[in-house]
């Protein structure tokens, strides 16, 4: 496709400066909630708040793009980070928490159309390199780990001091003028509908139950949306949990969560391929494994070590079952059912995520940091239990289809 490496190259720094905005969000949400309301209990209400409004835009953004196109969604998502800087700065400049967590909810709007950058980047490439596609735009995520920390350490330490917090969430304002810019130079190949597609007629969209069960919606969609519970579950809380809990600084805190994200995004670089050769359920079972594993590094201790291995852990876990997921949800729907089945995967991935960020804070301080992470084995043989399933339904309708 025409011009298809330059647009990979423009959606990778698009998906780089988006996850620098939404990094800040994450690290110093649930920090500045608890310096609001002094309660670890409602320090996670603003992150889940962002994904409750993720997850209820997410079909509404996908079907705007499906009129509008995906550059004009994206511009318009933008929009909504600007505004979501300028509350947050308020909120915390105020000390008005409900202001605070309504511009952290406003922050998921542009997270739901920045969510589309990977979808966007099949439609720009050939297929044979859907898979790669998709994970280099993810390989954006690894240079927000390097530059998120720092640039959010950097406003917060020389702007509107002495407010703890107030000058970080001035560059998410900065961020959403970038999008902006870097987004003029995004070029989407033009389609201009031939005859045969003006005169035919649009077919009924599926419906909610119909789209739900088809077994490689399920699957890909419940993966995707597993892999990113079981992260936003863990992570949200962790900044608290090392902070707080453990008394270490909050420098080690962004440590933390700044390896976490390398984590997340450097397989980006070869996990498509990875997914091309062996097929997208064995990389979702290797990601598996790596939550397993990393749930074991956080139930044996609370020292700075466990936290860095039990989160980058977490993170490649992450890239291995969220990619794998998104690749897998092509076999969910036609061309035609795209837009529509795209907002839906999307609406399950954040509605699950804002519950367990809702959730999180407030299981840390009842159940404990160590009975938190053994969670994650239950969800772990649910999504095992599902992606079987698909494997055994996908190899009757194969077999039915040979005979």
């Amino acid at each position: 496709m025409e011009n298809s490496s330059r647009n990979i190259a423009f959606l990778i720094i698009g998906q780089a400066i988006a996850l620098t905005s939404t990094i800040t969000m994450v690290t110093y949400s649930a920090l500045v909630g608890k310096m609001l309301t002094g309660s670890i209990a409602m320090a996670t209400i603003p992150a889940a708040m962002g994904l409750i409004a993720a997850a209820l835009t997410a079909y509404p953004a996908s079907m705007f793009m499906k009129k509008y196109g995906r550059k004009r969604g994206f511009q318009v998502g933008a929009l909504f980070a600007l505004l979501s800087g300028s509350l947050t700065y308020y909120g915390i400049f105020n000390a008005n928490f409900m202001l605070f967590s309504f511009g952290v909810m406003t922050h998921g709007v542009f997270q739901s159309f920045t969510a589309f950058y990977r979808f966007a980047a099949m439609e720009v490439t050939p297929t044979h390199r859907h898979k790669q596609s998709v994970s280099y735009v993810l390989a954006g995520g690894l240079i927000a780990a390097f530059v998120a920390p720092s640039a959010a350490q950097f406003f917060e330490a020389n702007f509107y001091l002495p407010i703890p917090y107030a000058g970080t969430y001035i560059l998410v304002i900065i961020l959403s003028f970038l999008t902006q810019f870097i987004l003029l130079f995004l070029k989407f190949p033009d389609h201009a509908p031939t005859q045969a597609e003006k005169t035919k007629k649009p077919l009924a969209k599926p419906g909610l139950i119909e789209v739900l069960k088809r077994p490689a919606f399920l699957c890909s969609s419940l993966n995707a949306a597993g892999a990113y519970l079981m992260m936003s579950y863990v992570m949200t809380s962790s900044p608290i949990q090392i902070v707080d809990y453990c008394g270490f600084q909050v420098s080690d805190a962004a440590s933390v969560i700044q390896w976490h994200v390398v984590a997340m995004f450097l397989p980006a670089f070869f996990s498509g391929s990875l997914i091309a050769h062996y097929g997208s359920v064995k990389i979702l079972l290797t990601g598996m494994l790596c939550f397993m594993v990393s749930g074991i590094f956080a139930i044996q201790g609370v020292g700075l070590i466990n936290f860095y291995g039990s989160l980058m852990l977490l993170g490649l876990g992450w890239n291995f079952m969220f990619t794998a997921g998104t690749t897998l949800l092509e076999r969910a729907y036609s061309p035609d059912e795209k837009a529509h089945v795209q907002g839906i995967n999307d609406f399950v991935v954040y509605g699950l995520t804002a519950i367990s960020t809702l959730t999180s804070g407030y299981m840390l301080e009842t159940i404990g940091w160590v009975n938190m992470n053994k969670m994650i084995f239950v969800v772990l043989a649910i999504l095992l239990t599902v992606t079987f399933w698909y494997v055994v339904s996908d190899r009757k309708t194969m077999g039915l289809k040979a005979s």
